[in-house]
């Protein structure tokens, strides 16, 4: 028994023990386990959550693992509880940091590219500070070799003044390598010119005084609808005048000849007068009649027939004929066969209209007509009708 009690002894030590060290790690400040003003940091909500999701992940698995030989009723409820939970943490995932993620990646890739520009920098800066060490070692280092065979050469003379020289150019060049590069002084004196000169450009010319940017000029705003009319207005005087001095200039002023219609020839005007645009309304009006019977009736009418063409042929010769100098004188010559079939006199006996008044005509020369001196004859003619009138009626009786 005493055996079995001695590992939880030493169990419940180590477990105190480790209590006692974290304690010691914390800080002491209560303040830092306050939620911040500012709220959490959406990077910090997204590691919690992942934190969360997979330890309740792992937690199911090991849960179904264990309990996979017995069914009892609490075993499935907590599964049920431990789904829902790993469903609520889904959830927050992907209609919360997701949307908000999508929201801040533009900042986030923008703070860490400058992260990363940094460092390269940093590198490229260090590699450069590399370089200019080894350059300059190694011309130290070929400074020294040139000094030291210059003192051989006058220790070899055995004159002291040979030595006194030699340090002195040993000297000279220790200054000349230590001194600075003038082409790099140059050259960034220029990058620093040219970017001067840029930054004036930008403001303005000037250093300290802001300058607005150049933008396109403006018009103040007017009435559209009046502002329309007139700008149409302008626009149509300036085509009609230029149509009218365009037209002077090719009438007066032209060499080439110039193509003038035919006065008073039938088909001139009648391929562009009234006339034209009446028959082609006509012809347009049976047409679309046409067009409406067949799709009102699902039927295909059929063409003009033998009869219906010769009558079309008759109206249009007609129609020829009646014209003259693009009008319609139909009824000028209805009214002259009118004339002419009373001036004829057919079906009223033998005897002609101008039969009967060349014998009721009477010579009058001097006299104007209806004088009166013709009174008693047209009476007695009269009479002599009447009275055989009579006589016929008495007759049939």
């Amino acid at each position: 028994m005493a055996v079995e009690v001695r590992p939880l002894n030493e169990l419940l030590t180590v477990i105190t023990d480790a209590f006692v060290a974290a304690q010691s790690v914390l800080p002491e400040d209560a303040q830092i386990f306050e939620p911040p003003q500012d709220g959490m940091s959406l990077l910090d909500v997204k590691n919690d959550l992942l934190l969360s999701y997979l330890q309740h992940l792992v937690f199911l698995i090991i849960f179904r693992l264990k309990n996979s030989s017995s069914s009892g009723s609490g075993s499935v409820g907590l599964d049920k509880d431990i789904i829902k939970k790993l469903v609520e943490l889904r959830a927050y995932f992907d209609r919360g940091v997701r949307p908000l993620e999508g929201r801040l990646r533009y900042q986030i890739d923008k703070v860490l590219r400058a992260a990363e520009d940094a460092e390269r920098s940093e590198a490229q800066r260090s590699q450069a500070n590399e370089i200019g060490v080894k350059n300059k070692s190694k011309k130290l280092r070929q400074a020294t070799d040139a000094g030291s065979d210059v003192s051989v050469s006058g220790s070899d003379s055995g004159d002291d003044s040979g030595i006194d020289e030699s340090d002195g150019r040993d000297t000279e060049d220790e200054e000349a390598t230590a001194a600075p590069n003038r082409a790099l002084l140059a050259q960034s004196a220029r990058q620093q010119a040219a970017a001067t000169s840029a930054k004036q450009r930008q403001n303005g010319g000037r250093n300290g005084v802001y300058r607005p940017p150049r933008l396109n000029p403006v018009a103040m705003p007017e009435n559209t609808s009046r502002a329309r009319a007139d700008a149409e207005e302008g626009r149509l005087g300036r085509r009609r005048k230029n149509a009218l001095l365009d037209e002077y200039i090719n009438e007066e002023h032209s060499s080439a000849p110039t193509a003038q219609p035919s006065i008073g020839s039938n088909n001139t005007i009648l391929a562009r007068g009234r006339h034209h645009s009446a028959l082609n309304n006509r012809d347009r009006d049976r047409e679309r009649e046409r067009t409406e019977y067949e799709e009102r009736n699902f039927t295909r009418l059929p063409g003009m027939g033998k009869a219906e063409k010769k009558k079309d042929k008759a109206r249009q010769m007609r129609e020829g004929r009646d014209m003259f100098g693009g009008e319609d004188w139909t009824g000028l010559g209805g009214l002259g066969d009118r004339i002419g079939k009373t001036v004829d006199g057919k079906g009223r006996g033998r005897e002609s209209v101008l039969d009967r008044r060349e014998k009721r005509k009477r010579d009058t020369q001097d006299l104007p007509r209806g004088d009166g001196v013709g009174i008693g004859e047209s009476f007695e003619k009269r009479r002599k009708v009447l009275q055989r009138r009579t006589d016929r009626k008495k007759s049939r009786r």
